[in-house]
């Protein structure tokens, strides 16, 4: 397997770029690979069947070898022939019956290079010259230096040198200790963000007031909603809330980068080769075809590495040193100056009749936005490379009142109140912005609009005595997609029979295309969560590859499970506390669960699986809490009182 360089011809067509996120890989991919393979192949039986003197129809291509009764022939002999022919507009796809392939569990072709550690990550990058660097950062992202003393750094052996960027200083060396060690004892002075002057609490404390006040942006109204709840016979309200999160790649954030007269290569993991690209032009002013990436493997990013702050600061160090080199981010740097998953609060209030049936809801979600600070993000590398800086970081600046004033942010609402039927409802948003900037954090909007929505239908189901399942069924459309994933991981995870000192909790989400259902099966002893198995089902179309739905499923639940119980951002006077994995816990394979996946069969096409195993989980387990112990819990992470 090949990482392919920059060009449109390997654009995401559910993006328009040459760029994975939002799981659109294998939805995007699918038909147009399908059917560039079928021109292939069409191509290539063309090709020999003019060479072999052979008719098209006794001839058969298959592993490999193009087939002609008795005879076999490798492809490579027919290829310069067929590569002359013109390509067929309409191929034909090999019809469901045939498939040997697609619908049957593959390895990944990555596996064996992973498993070996010969595969090439950004830190494997090394060539003769090749320089290392680290950048001191600011403690509130978005502080600007006024001034640094480096000149102790400058007397320690194996430093080149010590440079201001834009997001602090740099030091360029011989080896990476050198340089951090170096790093450490500059004096930096800095000129505070309106960031400075937040805390966790005092954020907290905003949202909370956000949600009580009269005025909001309304998202979507239908009925009646605030008179409905006055006359409903029961009403349900609860608030909800959930913390900033870190992406915490297990591979920090790194970039190589060689400049050469007017060449630029980069080496990197990354989200959008193509957004490297764009970024280096604009930070170099070299023309795109001058700039060369070479994508390697990506040690973890889950959003992350969508984003180019460390490839400016690369490419910035490089031009100001004049030197190959490798910028490596620490742990803590990659943990304090993240583009984080936003908090949020959000206040559900229903009213039901007296047969238990939701009549109506009202929901208001609080909290900072992604978009203004991804588009921001994203100017750079999508703004003509003779834009001058101020101007493009004047235009991305813009969009923050767009979103905090004029329209709402969609991917702030998305999932929060979807799929179930109520005859009224409404959806309010409140921007409540400190300043920290946010990100795509794996499910993006639906990583916390699934933890509200699914513990307040579990709370509903409660208020009136009925099954949680029952409930959910009874609140959907006979023909939607979330009721037969809701039966059969009912099914898979025996619901309804109890199982001695443990409860279960179940939760279903639709996001990315994909409805997933999960049941999970928790312990409450001693003042501590144990989740002990997590059943799921999912309906993501047609699963080409079965494994690899699976293992993405498995890690959703994984990954979701540290956040669940675990993860948390908090700040103070606007610098971020957590530092290291030592504060910033992932869950350890002692506490994994066993996970059991069904998925369902589908004719509809791929859709996604990188994300949509996340949403459901937090409040699966939280609610299996509740039906282990009593005891509610709405605020991520999970803390028992």
């Amino acid at each position: 397997m090949h990482a392919a360089g920059v060009h449109a011809a390997f654009a995401n067509p559910a993006m328009g770029r040459q760029a994975t996120g939002g799981s659109t890989s294998m939805a995007g991919f699918y038909q147009p690979l399908r059917r560039a393979g079928a021109q292939a192949r069409e191509l290539l039986l063309q090709a020999a069947a003019a060479e072999l003197g052979q008719p098209l129809d006794r001839l058969e291509l298959r592993d490999g070898q193009i087939h002609s009764g008795d005879s076999s022939y490798d492809w490579g002999r027919f290829a310069e022939r067929a590569a002359s022919l013109p390509v067929p507009a309409e191929p034909q796809l090999t019809a469901p019956a045939d498939w040997r392939f697609i619908g049957q569990d593959r390895p990944r072709v990555d596996a064996l290079a992973k498993a070996t550690g010969t595969a090439t990550f950004g830190l494997d990058v090394d060539f003769p010259g090749l320089k290392r660097a680290v950048v001191k950062h600011a403690p509130v992202i978005g502080a600007k230096l006024l001034r640094y003393d480096a000149s102790q750094a400058l007397e320690m052996p194996g430093v080149i040198g010590v440079y201001p960027i834009a997001e602090g200083v740099g030091v360029v060396a011989e080896h990476y200790w050198q340089a951090r060690k170096a790093a450490d004892t500059i004096a930096l002075e800095w000129d505070e963000p309106p960031l400075a002057a937040w805390s966790s609490e005092a954020l907290d404390e905003a949202m909370i007031s956000a949600l009580d006040q009269p005025e909001a942006e309304e998202v979507e109204r239908r009925g009646t909603p605030l008179e409905a709840l006055a006359t409903a016979t029961t009403v349900v309200e609860a608030d909800y809330s959930v913390p900033y999160l870190a992406h915490a790649a297990m591979e920090p954030m790194n970039c190589t980068v060689r400049l050469d007269g007017d060449h630029c290569e980069i080496w990197t993991g990354n989200q959008g080769p193509q957004g490297i690209q764009g970024t280096a032009a604009f930070q170099t002013g070299l023309a795109a075809d001058k700039i060369t990436v070479h994508s390697t493997f990506v040690g973890g990013s889950f959003g992350r590495r969508a984003y180019a702050d460390f490839v400016r600061e690369a490419l910035q160090l490089a031009q100001a040193s004049g030197e190959p080199i490798q910028l490596l981010w620490s742990r803590e740097d990659d943990m304090r100056h993240d583009f984080y998953r936003p908090a949020a609060r959000a206040r559900f209030r229903a009213g039901l009749d007296e047969n238990g049936r939701l009549q109506s809801c009202a929901v208001r979600r609080a909290g900072p936005n992604v978009l203004n600070y991804a588009l921001e993000e994203f100017a750079g590398s999508l703004a003509p490379a003779l834009m001058p800086d101020a101007l493009v970081r004047w235009a991305g600046q813009q969009l923050h009142p767009v979103f905090n004033r004029w329209t709402v942010d969609p991917l702030s609402v998305e999932g929060l109140f979807a799929n179930y039927q109520s005859p009224s409802l409404l959806l309010e948003h409140v921007t409540v912005d400190p300043g920290l900037r946010t990100g795509f954090w794996r499910a993006v909007g639906h990583s916390f609009s699934g933890f509200f929505k699914e513990s307040f239908m579990d709370e509903m189901a409660v208020a009136t005595d009925q099954d949680p399942l029952d409930f959910r069924l009874s609140h959907l459309p006979a023909n939607s997609r979330l009721v037969p994933v809701l039966q059969a991981v009912a099914k898979l995870a025996n619901w309804g029979q109890p199982v001695p000192g443990r409860g279960r909790g179940l939760a279903v989400h639709e996001s990315f295309g994909s409805v997933v259902a999960q049941v999970a099966e928790v312990s409450v002893a001693q003042g501590r969560i144990r989740v002990h198995r997590v059943s799921c089902v999912v309906d993501c179309g047609l699963a080409v590859n079965p494994q690899l739905v699976r293992s993405q499923m498995e890690s959703s639940i994984v990954y979701g499970l540290s956040a669940a119980l675990y993860g948390r951002i908090d700040l103070d006077q606007g610098a971020v506390r957590q530092s290291n994995f030592h504060d910033y816990p992932p869950v350890r394979l002692p506490e994994a669960p066993e996970v059991v996946v069904e998925i369902l069969p589908s004719e509809r096409p791929p859709s996604g699986v990188g994300e949509p195993g996340l949403p459901p989980l937090a409040p699966a387990v939280a609610n299996a809490v509740y039906a282990a112990s009593g005891q509610r819990l709405r605020h991520l992470p999970l803390q028992l009182a």
